[in-house]
């Protein structure tokens, strides 16, 4: 009934241990995937939700550098220039000579009063009552000065639409509690640095109603880094305007809207 164990049998009955256990091992592997794969599909999927801004009529707009003018072409060489044209002067016409000479006698001198020498080739005896009349001088009129042109009247400045700042307007001032930008994390832990410059529309309450992204920059290498880092540095810096405040501008006592332009450097600070 009982038998011993067999040596001859030795190398089947190992072969067949190892199979078994292989293949449960392999179950094992497969029933606990299972199980993870059940767990993680039962979690909530997270959904992103886009808030609506406090400010219902911000707007957000980039406006493109203006492009450089064309320079003109440089003059060509003294060689190739054109001469100039010189017009030779017209030669003056001659006056006309009479071909007849009329003979007539010169006329008679007058005789100076009181003067017996006139006429005898003797100098004259100089008792002559003859005075020069002095020479009356007219007096200048002064032309009066032509009228200045009256100055323009300033167009009226419509309050509720900003305008750049008149230089008689006075600055707006930020509000102490305004708070900066935040760095982006991923952009501080890759070592990113950049730039944001954007034209801020003050409203006449001191509130901010809207930006303009006149340029931005980043240190990022790769187009799609710079990209992503590009759009990453603006979305920090809208996100914070939104909410800033403002002693709003004002001129001759009444507050304007007006345009400021502000500049946001993102930067890393050693240690």
């Amino acid at each position: 009934m009982f038998h011993g164990f067999d040596p001859a049998t030795r190398e089947l009955v190992f072969a067949r241990r190892n199979r078994r256990s292989l293949a449960l091992a392999t179950l094992s592997y497969l029933l606990l995937f299972s199980a993870w794969v059940v767990l993680d599909t039962s979690k909530e999927k997270e959904v992103e939700v886009l808030l609506e801004p406090e400010v219902k009529d911000f707007a957000v707009e980039e406006q493109p550098e203006p492009e450089p003018e064309e320079e003109p072409p440089p003059p060509p060489p003294p060689e190739l220039a054109p001469k100039p044209q010189v017009q030779k002067p017209k030669p003056k016409p001659r006056p006309e000579v009479p071909r007849e000479i009329p003979k007539e006698a010169p006329p008679e001198q007058a005789k100076p009063a009181e003067d017996k020498n006139f006429g005898t080739g003797q100098p004259g005896t100089g008792t002559g009552t003859g005075k020069p009349k002095p020479e009356v001088k007219k007096p200048e009129v002064k032309k009066p000065d032509p009228p200045k042109p009256a100055k323009p009247a300033a167009e009226p400045i419509d309050p509720t639409k900003p305008v750049d700042r008149p230089e008689k307007a006075s600055v707006p001032r930020a509000d102490p509690g305004n708070k900066p930008p935040g760095y982006p994390s991923e952009l501080r832990t890759a070592g990113v640095e950049g730039e944001v410059v954007v034209k801020l529309h003050v409203h006449r309450d001191g509130t901010v109603k809207g930006a303009k992204i006149l340029r931005s920059s980043n240190t990022a290498t790769g187009t799609d880094d710079q990209a992503a880092a590009d759009k990453a540095f603006k979305s920090a810096v809208i996100a914070a305007i939104k909410v800033w405040k403002y002693s709003p501008s004002k001129l001759d006592g009444e507050p304007i809207s007006v345009w400021i332009i502000v500049n946001f450097p993102f930067k890393l600070t050693a240690g």
